[in-house]
């Protein structure tokens, strides 16, 4: 393995941290072996999510929260529901997205209208 900058590691990962609100494993992993793809990956992310405007925010976390429902992927479920949400998503333009989800992946569906009910209660309060 080549040699890492060990400050450019560690100022990708902060950079991370405070534009996307946290950093799982993966990214500090990466960070230590390869900052120059976790900076592109990011910058892609924040492209998408926050430079391109032709889609409005919360519609964005919607298509995010359906392919992470379609993968099973709860932790990215939660973290992109919460977003739409944030951006006004209702619960049921966020139910209908992903009983479209249903559609095609009834599992996919199943698995996470629980997770769905439970963080619509918690923002509720």
């Amino acid at each position: 393995m080549a040699k890492v900058d060990e400050k450019r590691a560690k100022e990708v990962l902060e950079r991370v941290e405070r534009e996307r609100g946290f950093a799982r494993l993966w990214p500090k992993l990466l960070a230590e072996r390869d900052p120059e793809l976790l900076e592109i990956l990011h910058n892609e992310v924040t492209h998408v999510l926050d430079h391109r405007h032709s889609l409005p925010r919360k519609t964005k976390e919607i298509i995010m929260m359906c392919l992470n429902a379609f993968s099973f992927y709860e932790f990215g479920f939660r973290v992109h529901l919460r977003a739409a949400l944030k951006f006004g998503a209702t619960e049921d333009e966020m139910l209908e997205a992903l009983e479209v989800v249903g559609l095609s992946n009834l599992h996919g569906m199943t698995s996470m209208l629980p997770v769905l009910v439970e963080e619509i209660k918690n923002h509720q309060k």
